[in-house]
């Protein structure tokens, strides 16, 4: 029997992108992460924080990476080197889980993606937008994977 044929079934490498809110959310996000199949090894979650003095405050997390908009000079020059690592490599899907600023849209949008994905998003700068009624972590990327799963 040969493995199924759908988007979900060629994604591995993942950055998630979620808004900040506790810990414990990072941490539901990991264990839905790894729930849905996907190593955790291969993901990355960005966590947008609302301030830098937020973030500075923050305990370095594995395979998480926080970033603030005060963190982008007037120029729009990103001023995180953790946050500009992530966005140059490549990954097989971006998954937003929220509306980011006009700056991290930018920055987000250079990485190399085969597809990226909104969740929930009032944007549509995604290729694919779906929407949910559930908001945990768990439901979200369980959603997300049920979604691509009938998309040949």
């Amino acid at each position: 029997m040969s493995a199924p044929n759908n988007i979900w079934s060629k994604i591995s490498r993942v950055l998630f992108i979620v808004k900040y809110t506790t810990v414990d959310d990072l941490k539901s996000f990991r264990d839905a992460i790894k729930s849905a199949g996907l190593n955790i090894h291969d993901c990355t979650v960005l966590a947008i924080v609302k301030t830098k003095k937020e973030k500075n405050v923050l305990t370095e997390q594995y395979n998480v990476v926080f970033i603030s908009e005060q963190e982008f000079n007037l120029f729009g020059i990103l001023k995180n080197d953790q946050a500009k690592n992530i966005a140059s490599r490549s990954y097989d899907m971006i998954l937003y889980s929220s509306d980011v600023s006009r700056k991290i849209f930018r920055l987000l949008n250079k990485t190399k993606k085969k597809i990226s994905v909104g969740i929930n998003c009032k944007g549509s700068e995604q290729r694919v937008n779906i929407k949910t009624e559930g908001d945990t972590p768990s439901h979200l990327i369980n959603f997300t994977k049920q979604t691509l799963e009938k998309i040949i």
